[in-house]
């Protein structure tokens, strides 16, 4: 990804993570990267670890966000995923997957669907 893309995408990573603090998360981190894969976020709330996918899309042309959450995308996460709650001695029982989509809105800038313990 060329440094252009990479800042425009941090922008929109950056609205769902203002959300997601506005629903009580708290930060952990960001584009966790492995040599396969990459977490958008890490966030916490309670004693819960919390991975969020975040998908930005301009229109409907290539389809919804939501669309984006491909079986072989969820495979990858899922590695990931794994990888970083072994590094990390997370239990796997307070851990929970999550997905925001976002779009542009007219009449409020943007619009934030968040799919809440998806299944990878």
């Amino acid at each position: 990804m060329t440094q252009s893309h990479r800042s425009i995408w941090d922008i929109w990573e950056e609205i769902a993570k203002k959300y997601l603090e506005w629903k009580g998360y708290f930060f952990v981190e960001q584009n966790y990267q492995i040599k396969w894969g990459e977490i958008d976020l890490i966030m916490k709330k309670w004693d819960i670890t919390i991975f969020i996918e975040v998908k930005y899309r301009k229109n409907e042309n290539y389809g919804h966000p939501l669309d984006t959450l491909t079986i072989s995308k969820k495979r990858i996460l899922k590695r990931t995923i794994m990888l970083y709650v072994s590094k990390n001695k997370i239990d796997l029982e307070k851990i929970q997957v999550d997905f925001i989509g976002i779009m542009p809105n007219d009449i409020w800038g943007h619009r934030i669907w968040h799919v809440r313990w998806i299944e990878i």
